[in-house]
């Protein structure tokens, strides 16, 4: 399908997106208590005539380098968001996958990934949020047992 057919897809909001940013990377370990911020660059760019996007961002959490990738597509035949995530902090050397839908001003998703020391598995779920000239990228690492830290992307 080119891309000319995807305009009216969730598509057109990758193409928004695509560029340089720099802001903020803020890191929650415990809910309401800030543990760490940090500067962050990435890029945003299209891929595949815009039918996905990748983001290759840099930063640091409390000093030590962190750097990762994030492609982003829609599935048009299942109507759904499914991203990829690697990163230095959380994915050790494994892919973390995750679906997920459209929400106001951009997409949320969802997957999991396994607890290094052989435990239950640990949720993340992404929030992407752009709303022009501000992109927020909001990441829950969730615990087996539901808590939520976040930790936030701002540009």
């Amino acid at each position: 399908m080119p891309f000319s057919n995807l305009i009216d897809t969730p598509h057109h909001f990758f193409a928004r997106m695509a560029g340089n940013w720099r802001g903020t990377s803020s890191l929650w370990m415990e809910p309401d208590k800030l543990a760490d911020e940090a500067s962050i660059v990435g890029t945003i760019q299209l891929l595949l005539e815009g039918r996905y996007a990748l983001f290759l961002y840099q930063s640091s959490i409390e000093g030590e380098a962190q750097h990762g990738m994030f492609t982003f597509g829609y599935n048009t035949m299942l109507e759904q968001f499914e991203t990829s995530w690697v990163d230095s902090f959380h994915t050790n050397t494994g892919i973390m996958f995750c679906v997920g839908r459209e929400k106001e001003n951009g997409f949320t998703v969802t997957g999991s990934y396994p607890d290094p020391s052989g435990g239950p598995d640990w949720n993340w779920r992404t929030e992407v949020d752009f709303n022009g000239d501000q992109l927020t990228i909001t990441a829950y690492n969730i615990t087996p047992e539901g808590e939520e830290p976040k930790r936030q992307k701002q540009y």
